[in-house]
C-alpha cells in the first residue's frame, strides 16, 4: 500500500530545491517505486538528498516513456542499485536494455500488468507520435483509493484516466504528473479538466501541463486541486 508520493523533479520547485524541465516521483510505501528519473542525474540526486530520499532504497523503477526528460537519471540510479527491476514500455525494451546493461533487469510491459503488490501499469497506450510510439502510466493503491501517476500523458490524460478507472473499477482518488497541455488553448484545457471531474477526486498537475494549464485546473477543481512541484510530499 502506497503511503506517500514525493516529487523529486519538476519544472517548478519549492525553495531549496532545483527546478528543471522533467519529471520524477518517489512512490513510497511497503514497496518503493521510482517513477521516471528526470532529465539530469545531478539535479535528481541533489533534490533527493534535500528531501532525505535515498535513491538506492527502491524496489523498482517505472519508466513511463522514452523521452530525455524522463530517463536522464536512469544510468546513475542503476549504478547504486543491484539488479533492480525496471518496468518500461515493451516497444522500447531493447533501448533500455542497452542503456542499463547488467545493472538492471528490464521488464517489458505491453498489456495492463500488476508489477508489484498494490501497483499496476495501464499497459502501453499509443501516443500518436513516432517517438515514442507508446507510453504507460502507474496506478498505486492507497488507503484513500487508487492514485494514477503519469509521465507526460502523450496518449491523452482523459484517455489514460478512463483506462485507469476501468482497471481500478472505481473513480480515482488522485491523478499526479504531467498532462501535456502546455501548447493547448485554455478553452481546450478547461473541457478536459471538466471531464476529469468525474474520473478523479483530486488532481496534482505539473511538468508539461504548463503554467497556464495548471491555473485552469486550479480554477476548475478548486479545493480538489493540489499544488504539485519538486518538493511536494503528498501523503495518503
Amino acid at each position: 500500500m502506497t503511503e506517500k508520493i514525493v516529487i523529486l523533479y519538476d519544472n517548478r520547485a519549492f525553495e531549496g530545491l532545483t527546478p528543471d524541465w522533467g519529471f520524477s516521483a518517489f512512490v513510497e510505501g511497503e514497496t518503493n517505486i521510482l517513477f521516471d528519473t528526470g532529465a539530469k542525474a545531478e539535479i535528481l540526486e541533489k533534490n533527493a538528498r534535500a528531501l532525505s530520499i535515498n535513491l538506492s532504497d527502491i524496489d523498482g523503477i517505472f519508466i513511463s516513456h522514452n523521452h530525455w526528460d524522463h530517463i536522464g537519471g536512469l544510468k546513475t540510479v542503476t549504478k547504486n542499485t543491484y539488479h533492480v527491476d525496471i518496468f518500461v514500455p515493451e516497444s522500447d525494451a531493447e533501448f533500455f536494455e542497452e542503456e542499463v546493461g547488467e545493472r538492471g533487469i528490464v521488464i517489458p510491459v505491453n498489456d495492463p500488468t500488476v508489477i508489484a503488490p498494490g501497483f499496476f501499469s495501464t499497459g502501453m497506450m499509443p501516443t500518436g507520435m513516432r517517438d515514442p510510439a507508446f507510453e504507460h502510466s502507474l496506478v498505486a493503491k492507497t488507503e484513500k483509493g487508487s492514485v494514477l501517476v503519469t509521465g507526460c500523458s502523450h496518449p491523452g490524460i482523459e484517455k489514460i484516466a478512463k483506462e485507469a478507472v476501468r482497471l481500478a473499477d472505481k473513480k480515482l482518488f488522485m491523478i499526479i504528473g504531467g498532462f501535456h497541455m502546455y501548447k493547448k488553448e485554455d478553452t481546450s484545457i478547461k473541457k478536459t479538466a471538466e471531464k476529469l471531474l468525474d474520473l478523479t477526486e483530486f488532481v496534482a498537475p505539473c511538468h508539461c501541463t504548463g503554467d497556464s494549464g495548471i491555473e485552469v485546473f486550479k480554477e476548475i477543481f478548486k479545493d480538489r486541486f493540489i499544488d504539485c512541484r519538486a518538493g511536494s510530499k503528498i501523503a495518503f
